[in-house]
């Protein structure tokens, strides 16, 4: 089992890597990082692009269209960045920049546009912003064919949705915006323990998270698995537990998951690692048991 890491302070130099396997007892392979399109100009991304060059791990990057920072009330609602404006050609010299930049890194990238799709948070997903989820594979289809004419064949495609649909609909499904093994290098799920804070709230563990989608994700793909997102709250059970019952679960109830990326940081909840001793000795703990 592979491990990535996600935080918010970006991309980690060796130092604060090097620092960080030695806190958990495990290595790190792979470092998260989401860029959001923003303004649409190139010239905001080369800088940032830049230092990926010089990544000594591998790197998952998570584009979003969208601008930040949204609305909080509806981040949703954007609909400059709808996937029918994506479809109708209004970004492609944006996307063709974009996918020129990224070849010539001359570095593999693993490239997670336009996730958790099947969410209401977020203005690609199929349901919000006049969207419909029949416009997602096309568009899906769009950006690869952009990187491919730019010549961008360091780029791996990382479909992720959520591991459950939100809303719970038919027609938002996760087989909705599935646009075959032929157009997906990797496949991705995305979930979280958000504990009891809020009301309404419930502990899930690992297995609750993602047994089902997992289940509909392999049922549709050959591509590799991995896990993109996920963390625990500390509120309202005991997230060393939840990390314990992850590791026994991983390898027995999940085998097709090779990679999984910890969401480490302090944001809606204390999503850390360490974000308490109990929860660090947990993952220690846990990790040393995995294939």
């Amino acid at each position: 089992m592979r491990l990535g890491i996600y935080r918010l302070d970006g991309l980690l130099d060796d130092d604060s890597l090097a620092e960080l396997e030695r806190e958990i007892n495990a290595p790190v392979t792979m470092i998260s990082l989401f860029r959001a399109w923003n303004r649409c100009a190139i010239e905001d991304d080369l800088p940032w692009l830049a230092d990926l060059g010089s990544a000594r791990r591998e790197i998952l990057l998570t584009w979003e269209p969208w601008r930040i920072p949204a609305d909080p009330a509806k981040p949703e609602t954007q609909p400059d960045f709808s996937l029918r404006a994506i479809l109708s050609g209004r970004y492609d010299t944006y996307i063709r920049s974009f996918a020129a930049a990224v070849r010539d890194l001359h570095r593999p990238i693993n490239l997670r546009p336009m996730h958790e799709m099947n969410g209401f948070w977020y203005p690609w997903c199929g349901t919000v912003n006049g969207n419909n989820p029949g416009e997602f594979q096309p568009a899906w289809r769009r950006l690869r064919r952009l990187f491919a004419e730019e010549g961008a064949t360091n780029v791996a495609w990382v479909w992720s949705p959520y591991a459950s649909s939100f809303p719970p609909d038919p027609e938002n499904r996760m087989e909705r915006y599935f646009p075959g093994d032929e157009d997906v290098d990797l496949t991705a799920l995305d979930g979280y323990n958000w504990g009891t804070r809020l009301p309404g709230g419930c502990w899930q563990d690992f297995t609750d998270i993602f047994r089902a989608g997992y289940e509909r994700l392999t049922s549709l793909s050959r591509a590799p698995v991995m896990i993109a997102e996920t963390a625990s709250a500390e509120e309202g059970g005991c997230k060393a537990e939840w990390i314990r019952e992850m590791g026994h679960a991983l390898p027995s109830r999940f085998p097709r998951i090779g990679t999984l990326i910890w969401f480490d940081t302090d944001k809606e909840r204390d999503w850390r690692i360490a974000s308490s001793p109990r929860s660090l000795a947990a993952f220690r703990e846990a990790w040393s048991t995995l294939p």
